[in-house]
């Protein structure tokens, strides 16, 4: 039973549209569905919106190869500040500005994560 979860789950990964979300987590996919553009623009996405999350996946990059240590701390930093954040939504009155805020951090935090894993990690 639990094989046939872990099938499905799979299943349905490998067939989700990839959203924004994927592209700023996945940049080598991002590279590949750019390379494509416009002749096989992804059917949720457009190529601009593409070059758009390239053009920040590229910062990062730079950024994590001019000064990796820098890089460390702006996401030591970014954990730091979405731990404060998340406590305050939780202690205080719903704010909405507060939660766009957090997912805002937390795309951040994950795409620099992405960058990281994508640049630094002994496979690439």
């Amino acid at each position: 039973m639990r094989y046939l979860f872990l099938a499905c789950t799979l299943l349905l990964v490998a067939c989700s549209p990839q959203n924004e979300r994927y592209y700023r987590t996945h940049p080598e996919a991002l590279q590949n569905a750019i390379k494509k553009c416009p002749a096989h623009q992804p059917s949720h996405l457009s190529c601009k919106q593409l070059t758009g999350i390239a053009r920040i996946t590229n910062e990062l990059a730079y950024q994590l190869q001019t000064n990796p240590q820098t890089f460390g701390q702006k996401i030591l930093a970014l954990q730091q500040t979405i731990e404060a954040q998340i406590a305050e939504l939780h202690s205080s009155a719903k704010n909405p500005e507060l939660a766009e805020t957090l997912a805002k951090n937390e795309q951040l935090l994950e795409q620099c994560m992405a960058v990281v894993r994508w640049l630094e990690s002994p496979e690439s």
